[in-house]
């Protein structure tokens, strides 16, 4: 006999697609089951925070925790003015604010923005 384990999103109380998910902020660790939007919308609500900041993640294979940075060196503005650049020329973009560098390097050289060292 088996064991089925139904999982309901926290917040929209589907059970559709829904994973579990932990956040460590200062002494508080959190573990919230959420569905895709909840957690795109999580994601999108964090983007600024995260793009800012030093992630630090466990790489399999290294022993340990690594510090990985992410940042672009974007500014709020120019995320949006990059996303409406790209949407304009049909290129599909994360709703995270994740932007691969090639991407961000082909925005600034198509629009004249400056680089963070200009």
């Amino acid at each position: 006999m088996g064991i089925r384990e139904i999982r309901y999103c926290d917040i929209s109380g589907t059970e559709d697609e829904v994973e579990t998910h932990e956040l460590n902020i200062d002494q508080m660790h959190v573990r919230i089951d959420l569905a895709g939007p909840e957690y795109r919308k999580l994601l999108d609500l964090l983007g600024p925070y995260l793009e800012a900041g030093t992630i630090e993640a466990s790489v399999p294979g290294y022993g340990g925790r690594r510090a990985v940075h992410t940042s672009t060196g974007l500014t709020v503005e120019e995320r949006a003015r990059l996303r409406d650049w790209a949407e304009a020329n049909g290129i599909e973009v994360p709703a995270n604010n994740r932007f691969k560098r090639t991407l961000v390097d082909q925005w600034r050289e198509d629009s004249g923005a400056s680089t963070p060292e200009e």
